[in-house]
């Protein structure tokens, strides 16, 4: 699917143009509710959830207001809607989840940034044909939208928000009002979102590179048997690189026992890309590797109070160093932290 066809929800696009309304696809099976929970979708992932609520509540808009917008804007607004029910179910290829496209689709999150800005766009055109009485009635959830993402004195918020009181005489000057507002709430909301997902995309990257450098150290020590990397200690009869793997679990379980605190202790902010579970992995990743140089450095004598003459003092001290993968990972951490905390929320 192109570029022009997911972004067509502008909403100078939607004057002039002819075309018969398409139907609109079947909506998923809800699962019926129980025990007073709310419904949920069959065959949703929770990233698809939330935007296909809001392809909802915008069809629900389109017919009440159908009356009152040209034939050729309500089949426009509607086969965005139908391109989004598409990119949610994967019906616009279903082959792309498990090739390239799929795994470039989730990195540089072009199916989702699709989707929302196609919504939005939908959106923002509804607002110029929306009554001043049923404009001024959402305006609470508009205003509450937009300080999540824009400064706490915000022009724009703030004038929006005077308007809650007594909005203008003029439907023209608050429609626009009203769809400025919007554009730059959905535009911070973007940014935010992709600063988000290249700090994922950051930790992932970290992590691919240490886990390649465990098995390449792990690799040459197989390789090159004569050659250990860390000297054996009394009473060890194993291979070099069994050695070397024994330090790298120990690193990992002291990596694990550092990082539960502070993983369940992240917030993912609603986000759809997992910052808790990208942490996490990137702490277990760098725990081995941890172990191995602070094993080495105490093998090479660089650290003069501490021995391991023995195996189970050598994996103690591989766990002890794997634990300190928390003084180098608070980067991540700090930076998923601040993340969340420009995102204002009440």
């Amino acid at each position: 699917m192109g570029s022009s066809t997911m972004f067509k929800a502008q909403a100078d696009n939607y004057f002039g143009a002819a075309a018969s309304p398409p139907k609109v696809p079947p909506d998923p099976v809800p699962v019926p509710d129980r025990g007073g929970t709310p419904p949920t979708f069959r065959g949703l992932a929770s990233w698809q959830a939330e935007p296909e609520v809001r392809r909802r509540e915008l069809l629900l808009q389109i017919e009440e207001l159908k009356g009152g917008i040209p034939a050729e804007v309500v089949a426009m607004l509607r086969r965005d809607l139908e391109d989004v029910s598409g990119m949610l179910l994967g019906r616009d290829d279903p082959e792309r989840h498990w090739t390239a496209q799929g795994l470039r689709d989730w990195l540089t999150g072009a199916r989702i940034g699709a989707v929302w800005q196609t919504l939005h766009g939908v959106e923002r055109a509804l607002v110029m044909f929306r009554s001043g009485k049923d404009l001024k009635g959402s305006l609470d959830g508009i205003v509450a939208d937009a300080k999540k993402y824009l400064p706490t004195h915000d022009q724009s918020v703030t004038q929006v928000a005077l308007w809650t009181r007594v909005a203008p005489k003029d439907l023209d000057e608050f429609r626009s009002g009203v769809r400025d507002l919007l554009e730059r709430t959905h535009h911070a909301s973007d940014e935010f979102h992709e600063t988000a997902r290249r700090l994922r995309n950051g930790m992932l990257g970290i992590t691919l590179l240490t886990v390649a450098s465990v098995l390449a150290l792990l690799a040459v020590q197989w390789r090159v048997p004569s050659v250990w990397l860390i000297p054996a200690p009394t009473g060890f009869t194993g291979s070099p690189w069994m050695l070397l793997a024994f330090v790298m679990v120990a690193g990992s379980l002291g990596a694990f026992i550092t990082a539960v605190p502070t993983t369940i202790r992240a917030r993912s902010g609603g986000l759809p890309y997992r910052l808790p579970i990208q942490q996490g992995l990137l702490k277990l990743a760098i725990g081995p590797l941890l172990a191995v140089v602070g094993v080495m450095f105490v093998a090479g004598g660089l650290v003069a109070a501490t021995k391991a003459e023995g195996v189970p003092q050598l994996l103690a001290l591989a766990v002890l160093f794997g634990s300190a993968q928390q003084a180098l990972t608070a980067f991540a951490d700090k930076s998923a932290g601040d993340l969340l905390a420009s995102k204002n929320t009440e």
